[in-house]
């Protein structure tokens, strides 16, 4: 499951009162999702296009596309806080608002997913979520602490405008390990993202962590 791109906190209201029934929170939730996941698939071509000095409407567009993003995400991290709340985890929700949930998660602060890592990890015991959901949060915070990945699920932006494969910590094994969660192999990944969304990616084996915290933009 590709999924992309962190969120800085805004101020941005959220209603304090959730209602728990089933059928209202897998409407709302899906929802939430596919705002995130369309703004998402408009901005990643955006980032990956080279915008020059001085078209000043490019990066206009690009800024407000990167605000509306974080806007969406921090009410969808919000709306999730409540829900854990309010109504905890439900485990009668759809396959999709699951996914919802988790798709949330992954675009939060470091904090907030960190928090709800092992509940994560249990609705994928449980059958709730694919197990490449906790491998992909798993590398995420793994990245956000400035350590290698395991799965090769995360990306980062570089100096020279590119989307780089973060460092991972055993190359020898990387093709069992994405296997046992249910990836597809490195290369086929890569390739898959190039003809689905547009975006390039880089992975230099010779990367180390240290190099990535270096040449991240």
């Amino acid at each position: 499951m590709l999924v992309l791109f962190s969120t800085f906190s805004t101020t941005i209201y959220t209603p304090k009162v959730i209602d728990c029934s089933i059928k209202k929170l897998n409407k709302e939730l899906v929802t939430l999702k596919n705002k995130g996941q369309e703004i998402r698939m408009k901005l990643m071509p955006m980032l990956a296009d080279p915008i020059p000095e001085n078209d000043i409407s490019k990066k206009l567009k690009r800024y407000a596309m990167i605000t509306k993003m974080q806007q969406q995400d921090q009410y969808n991290q919000e709306y999730i806080k409540t829900l854990f709340t309010n109504c905890d985890w439900p485990k009668a929700l759809s396959k999709e608002a699951h996914t919802s949930i988790y798709l949330i998660l992954q675009h939060s602060d470091d904090a907030l997913m960190r928090m709800y890592y092992p509940k994560v990890e249990e609705m994928v015991t449980l059958g709730y979520l694919d197990p490449d959901d906790a491998a992909t949060m798993f590398d995420r915070l793994q990245m956000n602490a400035g350590l290698p990945q395991r799965y090769g699920t995360q990306t980062f932006e570089n100096t020279n405008n590119q989307s780089a494969v973060w460092p991972i910590e055993n190359l020898e094994k990387i093709s069992h390990l994405r296997a046992t969660v249910g990836l597809s192999d490195m290369y086929d990944y890569i390739k898959e993202t190039k003809d689905r969304i547009g975006v390039a990616i880089v992975w230099d084996k010779t990367l180390t962590v240290q190099d990535a915290i270096r040449f991240k933009k």
